[in-house]
């Protein structure tokens, strides 16, 4: 005894340490290789001998991964069937209470997750839920099981609303009665119930009658359950408050009887702390009963806490940056609207300037709210508060400088816009102007942010001269760089050249001498390469058709002409040609009737690369609709299960005299492959009279190996097409496979949901399909197929079941009512006894002994894929 224990320890050991391997790995699917991992656990979670670590892994692993472990919407009753008597019975021995929790919590989340909350199934969880949170109040013992049983109703209530209306009264008498520390489950619970009420009232019906009002027409109940709620707030935990507080809101904002002062005292209690839960809460009732619950006086003293806190040096970043969002969402500021304005003392706003030890984000988060300290200064003439505004980005100016930081940089970028967006002032234009000058000149790689920068200013002022100012500074400023510098930052320089090139404002003279230069120098800056001459010919291109050729036809003649000979690239030199060709031989108006100006827009790029590659639809190129109704219709003709010998193992031994165990006998039977040959129909039921380039395609089912897809060149009105499908069973569970086709009518492709390909149990029913210890004696092979698959059963973690059930029919009625695929497994008949061998593939089995008694049958069944218990109902 003590050896066979060892045993089974040792075996659930290696199981438990392969499984933490594969969860460690991240590699779970290698873990549900059956695709019926589910049921494993639960045969486990029977077991005595598995301690509550292995049992508590196991679940979660099923929570986590329901769908890869085998739960599906088929066989969902099925397993939360078993896992409510696994739960039954720990309940009754009173032991590994962690292990009925996470039960509870699995259950929740497979019914959730499958949209079973309309269902019986779903309806015996909730009452097993009602009755744990309803039994017990106040007694320390059941705590965790209650504690969990009401996050369970939770999850449930809030996945679908109204679900527990009925319920609502006798919970609120628990709610009230309930004196541990459950209490917060319980208040939680009633305060969803009662949220869903108000929200949703529509749907709160039962189906027979409907339910008692949600808005009560006497609200003092209501008002003395809301106080009682606020009274003990000091018991909840800070997201259990979170979630009270929310539900009580949306309730007190319906209930118009009921004051928003009921939540004066908590946020009162709270102002002054530095949790940022909490704080955020103040803040929020603030902003939702705006001037209902706090006085001006308290208003400003919540607003001084938080400008306290702002440059606290024991707060985070991240704290910090709530402070600001608090303070931006109390003034209620819009950047749209330029007289919003943060109302604060002229000495507090200096609260808002950064400092240097304050990360990127708190800089652009303070000089946010410090450019919401002042009105728009549009008209403003001395420039006084646009010179303290922009003071505020000096530090932020100074890390750019001497970091050279994309971020920074970005960020001060974000800082300009938002204040020259909100105030428009020239004395912006001119301090902007300074900023990109130094950036430029010391970092040209900001090139692209700058850009990116103006082109937004003109966007959002398109009247403003301001885009026109800053561009003709910048290429200024790129015309006369130095020669070495133009080399090393030559692609970032031809940015601004591109977009100046556009602007007919701009003299171009200076953008030839600059490209002039880069082509005669193109083999050092470098090495003559295409992607130089692209960027050269693009500018030049721009010129052309925003300047004409009249002021340039000298210097942009040299140019192209340089181009055309000396380049080494030979596509370069051929566009150079063509452009040299239309200069020389074109007006200005031809040219630009030929050629258009590039742009630097992600649209221009789409549009012309998409046309090159593979899997890319060009502009204009239709996409596949969706038909609502289908045109097709499709139909299962037939279907003929087949066995054959792999071709792979043709030349192996698989005679009777090899098999000589059942172990043996699995291992020749893993050498044979079952197919079901399947035969549909195919014909059109609605217009158009042909469609072209016909696929049907068929989704991946875990049931099955994957399909073919069925390709037909041209499908006629008049015609139906038949063709096979050959479907190769991986689990003999009935399944019903989404299919779906594709075609082409009038240039246009359509795609249509078909009528799904269903394999019905039947189908899945057939006779043994070897011989195992005899040539033509089936019973035999029965007997003796029973025999080892009846001793196997004895064995710990075998695979193999026997079950015993009754007909209530007498063997007469019982054989006249079977179905004609069991009839098919039929291996012997008598007068008091009838055997069925039944082979499911791949490689399963069921066998049946019925046995006549008066009135009745008993069958006794022996199978290696417990599911297939369940049969019985289906084919008597």
């Amino acid at each position: 005894m003590y050896e066979l224990l060892i045993h089974k320890m040792s075996e659930w050991e290696d199981f438990l340490n392969k499984s933490r391997q594969i969860v460690s790995s991240g590699t779970c699917e290698k873990l549900f290789d059956d695709n019926y991992y589910v049921f494993d656990v639960i045969k486990l979670l029977y077991k005595e001998t598995a301690d509550e670590k292995t049992k508590l892994e196991q679940l979660v692993l099923i929570e986590e991964f329901s769908q890869q472990a085998g739960v599906q919407s088929s066989n969902i009753d099925q397993i939360v069937e078993s896992l409510l008597d696994v739960f039954h019975q720990l309940i009754k021995r009173g032991r590994d209470v962690n292990v009925s929790c996470q039960i509870l919590t699995t259950l929740t989340t497979i019914l959730v997750l499958y949209d079973q909350l309309e269902t019986e199934t779903c309806q015996s969880v909730v009452q097993t839920l009602l009755a744990i949170v309803c039994n017990g109040i106040n007694m320390t013992e059941n705590r965790p099981l209650r504690s969990t049983a009401c996050q369970c109703l939770l999850q449930l209530e809030d996945s679908k609303a109204g679900l527990l209306w009925k319920e609502k009264d006798s919970l609120i008498k628990l709610m009230r009665q309930e004196r541990t520390s459950v209490y917060e489950d319980y208040v939680m619970l009633v305060t969803q119930i009662l949220q869903n009420g108000i929200s949703a009232p529509d749907d709160i019906r039962s189906e027979d009658r409907e339910v008692d009002r949600v808005v009560a027409h006497d609200s003092s109940e209501y008002r003395q359950l809301v106080s009682q709620i606020m009274d003990n707030t000091s018991l909840f935990s800070q997201g259990g408050l979170w979630h009270i507080v929310l539900d009580l809101v949306n309730i007190v904002k319906n209930y118009h009887e009921i004051s928003a002062t009921i939540f004066k005292p908590m946020m009162l209690h709270h102002m002054s702390t530095f949790d940022t839960p909490l704080l955020h809460l103040v803040v929020f009732i603030q902003n939702e009963f705006e001037k209902e619950v706090l006085t001006d006086i308290e208003e400003r003293q919540l607003q001084n806490r938080i400008l306290a806190g702002l440059n606290h040096p024991s707060l985070t970043p991240a704290q910090r940056l709530f402070y600001c969002h608090w303070i931006e969402s109390l003034s209620n500021v819009q950047l749209d609207k330029h007289e919003s304005c943060i109302r604060i003392k002229d000495d507090q706003q200096l609260v808002f300037f950064p400092s240097a030890f304050d990360p990127i984000d708190c800089q652009l988060a303070k000089l946010a709210l410090l450019n919401f300290c002042f009105p728009s200064l549009v008209k403003e003439e001395n420039g006084q508060a646009a010179a303290m505004l922009l003071g505020g980005v000096g530090y932020l100016h100074k890390l750019v400088w001497h970091t050279g930081s994309q971020r920074a940089a970005k960020a001060l970028f974000r800082a300009l816009f938002s204040m020259y967006r909100r105030h428009c002032s020239k004395s912006f234009s001119q301090d902007i102007n300074r900023f990109l000058r130094g950036l430029i000149s010391g970092f040209p790689f900001f090139i692209p942010q700058a850009l990116d920068f103006i082109e937004s200013l003109r966007e959002m002022t398109p009247e403003s001269p301001v885009y026109l100012e800053i561009l003709q500074l910048l290429h200024q400023q790129v015309i006369n760089t130095p020669q070495q510098q133009a080399a090393q930052y030559c692609y970032f320089y031809l940015q601004v050249l591109k977009r100046a090139s556009l602007q007919s404002e701009i003299v171009p003279q200076g953008t030839v001498r600059f490209l002039s230069y880069l082509a005669e120098n193109s083999l050092s800056v470098d090495e003559g390469s295409w992607k130089l001459g692209i960027a050269i010919l693009s500018v030049c291109q721009n010129i052309l058709v925003c300047h004409g050729t009249r002021d340039l036809y000298v210097e942009m003649g040299d140019l192209l002409f340089y181009l055309m000979t000396h380049y080494r690239d030979t596509d370069i030199r051929d566009k150079a040609r063509f452009y040299y060709m239309l200069i020389t031989s074109a007006t200005d108006e031809k040219i630009c009737m030929i050629i258009q100006p590039t742009t630097d827009s992600h649209f221009f790029h789409t549009e012309a690369i998409s046309t090159l590659l593979p899997n890319n639809k060009a502009k204009g190129h239709s996409n596949v609709k969706e038909l609502e109704k289908s045109i097709l219709s499709l139909e299962k003709l037939k279907v003929q299960a087949e066995t054959y010998l792999d071709d792979q193992y043709q030349d192996a031994d698989n005679t009777s005299s090899s098999i000589c165990d059942l172990k043996t006998y699995y291992s020749v039977l893993k050498k044979y492959k079952t197919v079901l040959k399947t035969v549909h129909r195919l014909r059109m039921t609605g217009s158009p009279q042909e469609v072209l380039a016909l696929c049907v395609y068929f989704e991946e089912d875990p049931n099955c190996q994957p399909l073919k897809e069925i390709r037909f060149s041209k499908i006629d009105a008049q015609v139906n097409y038949e063709f096979d499908v050959d479907i190769v069973p991986k689990i003999p569970l009935s399944t019903r496979i989404v299919t779906r086709c594709e075609f082409v009518d009038d240039n246009q492709t359509f795609r249509c949901q078909l009528a799904d390909t269903a394999i019905s149990t039947e189908d899945l029913i057939m006779p043994l399909p070897i011989e195992i210890v005899s040539t033509g004696d089936r019973e035999k092979d029965f007997h003796t197929l029973w025999d080892w698959m009846e001793e196997d059963t004895k064995k710990d973690g075998s695979s193999c079941v026997e079950s015993v059930t009754t007909v209530q029919k007498s063997l007469e009625d019982f054989l006249s009512s079977v179905r004609p695929c069991l009839k098919c497994c039929q291996i012997s008949a008598s007068a008091k006894c009838v055997k069925y061998g039944i082979f499911l593939p791949p490689s399963y089995h069921l066998l049946m002994k019925v046995t006549s008694q008066r009135d009745y049958v008993v069958v006794r069944l022996m199978t290696d894929f417990y599911q297939s218990l369940l049969y019985i109902r289906e084919v008597v």
